[in-house]
């Protein structure tokens, strides 16, 4: 992706030091796109089906996520460096045409080539990293067939009561790793890097607090505002193979209580290796959510394969994903797929076609409501980068 760069000046007044030189990188992704996606919900119990197709024009970020973002790096000498990025999510459809989702990234960071890197602020969790990294879609937000991630709609998998429904949708019901701090990104994250620690070899740790624990406040939403917790990661790369482990863990309120007791966990896993005519990837995550005493605990697991063939312009991706999300009141097993192609019209613009299928089968404990889900999707657009 080629940059816009900005030379700033540099004339650094630091006593016996070389003049500084600084840069600023203006960057960005444009999304938009068509998407259809229709769903089969069925009560095994009662037979009833009930179904559902909805068709958008000018989606904003289907395959990539839009955004907006400037990079500034300063050269301190001695081979440290201080760097900022802030990254904004714009939506770029004629309903909101601003920054309406708030800050995708956000951190101030200082590094030295021998002692590694500090960054502070809103950062992408290591856990979003493996993913990202390691599934043939990577940071796709387009979720029909797609298990890891954000998986089917919330319809596959809603609770059999009020109560428990909105502590599952707290605690992503689908097991999403976008709800709940400890998922995609997380503010107020100090996060210390290593140099290489071998040939290939790196790791990185950070801990984060988001407001305050104490007998006047609880969070009305887990993890969402309140929270603190760990987040850690370890990647090894050698020559066409690629492997990160990653854990999050983390404490909230659970919305109803006023310190943080209630303990979360997310563990992702995955590797790649690239055989030049075609890629292989395959993720693994298990996340463990405590909730509340109806619902004392979720559990996630789900395994992504993929495959990336690249023809000319042309990449082909493949995705299978099979997954479980167990709680005290509910099972569900989903799975789903994913195909799509891009084909690529210049370094900086393509166009992409997607199709997905997944299928939910969920039982609530204790009663009689059974739910079979099924959804497919398609999705086509045009990604600009600059």
């Amino acid at each position: 992706m080629k940059k816009s760069l900005f030379a700033l000046a540099a004339m650094g007044a630091f006593a016996g030091a070389a003049h500084a030189q600084s840069s600023v990188t203006v960057y960005g992704l444009i999304d938009m796109g068509i998407t259809s996606i229709s769903t089969d919900n069925t009560n095994r119990s009662s037979g009833a089906v009930t179904n559902a197709t909805v068709t958008e024009t000018g989606n904003n970020g289907r395959m990539s996520g839009s955004r907006l973002g400037f990079r500034g790096v300063e050269d301190l000498g001695g081979g440290n460096t201080a760097g900022f990025t802030l990254e904004m999510a714009p939506d770029f459809t004629e309903q909101y045409n601003s920054i309406t989702t708030g800050t995708r990234l956000g951190f101030l960071s200082l590094n030295n080539k021998q002692m590694g890197g500090l960054s502070i602020g809103r950062q992408v969790s290591a856990t979003k990293a493996v993913n990202d990294s390691f599934t043939a879609f990577g940071a796709s937000s387009f979720a029909t067939g797609n298990v890891t991630g954000a998986g089917l709609s919330s319809a596959t998998a809603s609770q059999s009561t009020a109560s428990t429904s909105v502590a599952a949708s707290n605690a992503a019901t689908q097991g999403g790793l976008t709800n709940a701090n400890g998922g995609e990104r997380i503010s107020n994250l100090i996060r210390y890097t290593t140099p290489a620690l071998i040939p290939g070899l790196s790791a990185n740790a950070a801990f984060y607090k988001n407001a305050t624990s104490n007998s006047a406040t609880a969070a009305g939403i887990i993890g969402d505002t309140n929270g603190e917790g760990t987040d850690f990661g370890v990647r090894y790369t050698a020559g066409a193979f690629d492997a990160m482990a990653a854990y999050t863990n983390y404490a909230t309120t659970n919305g109803t209580g006023f310190d943080f007791s209630v303990k979360n966990t997310i563990m992702s896993l995955g590797a790649s290796y690239d055989a030049k005519m075609v890629k292989g990837f395959v993720a693994y995550n298990k996340r463990d959510y405590d909730v509340t005493a109806t619902n004392t605990l979720i559990k996630f697991t789900d395994v992504t394969v993929g495959l990336n063939a690249p023809l000319g312009n042309t990449n082909l991706l493949v995705a299978y994903s099979s997954g479980t999300d167990d709680s005290s009141v509910q099972k569900t097993d989903k799975s789903g797929f994913q195909v799509g192609a891009v084909y690529n019209l210049s370094k900086r613009t393509n166009i992409y076609a997607v199709y997905g299928s997944g299928k939910a089968d969920s039982v609530a404990l204790g009663t009689s409501t059974n739910r079979k889900v099924d959804e497919t999707g398609t999705a086509i657009g045009v990604r600009h980068t600059f």
